[in-house]
């Protein structure tokens, strides 16, 4: 019989392996993919014994900063296996001989990793010549340890800069995307980024979570840096909402420290133009805004903007909260544009014209058969610029109809964005739940 008191349970037995990886916070499913290649490193003749064999090499891809490198360094931990690191850092010549001497040393003191840090950025060739000396000897390299227990890690921004014939399967067998961490694993990515900081007992998460908007962790960590910047610039004990906010407002939308100095009307009217596009946004899709703000933004001397923490997915819905400013101004000016406006409409004609045009969402007579060689047909444009007009003016009685439903609502935003200048999350979904939402069929 088994004696259960020296048997590890399952998280027992988890906790142990993710030890290497713990510093890596979120993206569970990449780690798990990482984790059971070091399991085969690790217990060859399991694998073995079912006939698979250990995949030639794995490749980590995407946008600059969202942890690619730290992901390939704890993988290269929890292997347990000595590795040899490749980064560009000398001329051409130096270059291709350092990666030769590598992958020579790694056959020469195998069992070995070869980490290529960075792939795309060791040669400077354009996207119509990809046959550099740098990567020749890459795949030379590959090539000659691929039967001496070498085990080849890559990381790249841009795998378009790479020749096909380095990163096809064979080579690298595994592929991995590194996306923007999910919403689930954003808050405990801020929660990390936190944990050596004071903040206040009254700083929403929440709030926190919905209103970065992030493409890397390490803008995020820059933001909240400077938010501990700030708070402590002005000799504060912890980190409050408001050093937080401006950290975003300054870091993200560009807007200056200094407060909005245009007029009370020019203010009253930017207002109503971002809580029409708040409105229709929260009455489509509830809990989709986690910003808004009539600061100006950049140069603009006038102007808000508003930060969508869930992707509006249909295209009626981006082309009515487009509208919506718009929409917002007319029911109480007579002006049949302000701040903003302009762009948005361009914003919203470009949808409904991929819409035509890509998707045939008015029948196939509308769809852009043309091809790459041959312009769009006078006729075809003619019948398309028609039926966009139409469909803009559609939209735009619809995005009224929907502030006219919500009126109260659409007002009581409007009047919190001219007092408090910007809104968090709590504070849309307290004006949200105080008021009576009528929802329209779109």
């Amino acid at each position: 019989m088994q004696d259960d008191s020296t048997t590890l349970t399952d998280k027992e037995t988890e906790e142990i392996r993710m030890n290497a990886f713990d510093k890596v916070i979120g993206y569970e499913t990449i780690k798990n993919e990482l984790l059971q290649i070091c399991d085969m490193l690790h217990n060859k003749k399991v694998y073995e014994g079912l006939g698979a064999k250990l995949p030639q090499g794995v490749l980590l891809y995407g946008d600059p900063g969202l942890g690619k490198t730290l992901m390939a360094k704890s993988f290269i931990e929890e292997s347990g296996i000595g590795a040899y690191t490749v980064r560009r850092n000398k001329g051409n010549d130096d270059f291709i001989g350092v990666i030769t001497d590598t992958f020579a040393k790694a056959r020469e003191n195998a069992p070995a990793i070869v980490f290529l840090d960075d792939m795309d950025k060791f040669a400077n060739e354009d996207d119509d010549h990809r046959d550099a000396e740098e990567y020749v000897a890459v795949q030379s390299g590959i090539d000659e340890v691929k039967d001496c227990d070498v085990f080849v890690l890559a990381t790249a921004n841009d795998i378009r800069k790479l020749p096909k014939s380095l990163i096809r399967t064979g080579r690298f067998d595994r592929k991995i995307m590194v996306q923007r961490p999910t919403e689930n694993d954003a808050d405990s990515i801020i929660r990390h980024y936190l944990s050596d900081k004071k903040v206040a007992d009254t700083v929403n998460m929440e709030d926190l979570a919905k209103m970065i908007s992030y493409s890397s962790c390490a803008e995020l960590e820059t933001i909240l840096n400077e938010a501990a910047i700030n708070a402590a610039f002005q000799r504060k004990e912890k980190i409050e909402t408001e050093d937080l906010v401006k950290a975003v407002l300054r870091m993200q939308y560009n807007s200056p420290d200094d407060l909005n100095k245009s007029s009370d009307e020019d203010k009253r009217k930017t207002a109503l133009h971002e809580a029409g596009h708040l409105v229709v946004s929260e009455v489509l899709v509830p809990g989709s805004v986690g910003l808004a703000s009539i600061r100006p933004t950049g140069r603009n001397p006038v102007g808000g903007f508003i930060h969508s923490c869930k992707d509006l997915t249909r295209r009626p819905y981006q082309i009515l909260v487009s509208l919506a400013g718009k929409a917002a101004a007319e029911l109480y000016y007579s002006e049949t544009c302000a701040s903003g406006c302009c762009s948005d409409i361009s914003k919203a004609v470009q949808l409904i014209r991929d819409g035509l045009s890509d998707n045939g969402t008015h029948g196939f007579g509308m769809v852009d058969v043309s091809g790459d060689f041959e312009g769009i047909s006078e006729c075809q444009n003619s019948r398309s610029e028609a039926v966009i007009h139409a469909e803009l003016e559609r939209y735009f009685f619809k995005a009224k109809d929907i502030l006219l439903k919500n009126r109260a609502f659409l007002e009581a935003v409007t009047e919190a964005l001219g007092e408090k200048e910007t809104l968090l999350y709590s504070d849309i979904r307290k004006l949200r739940n105080n008021a009576e939402i009528f929802e329209v069929a779109v």
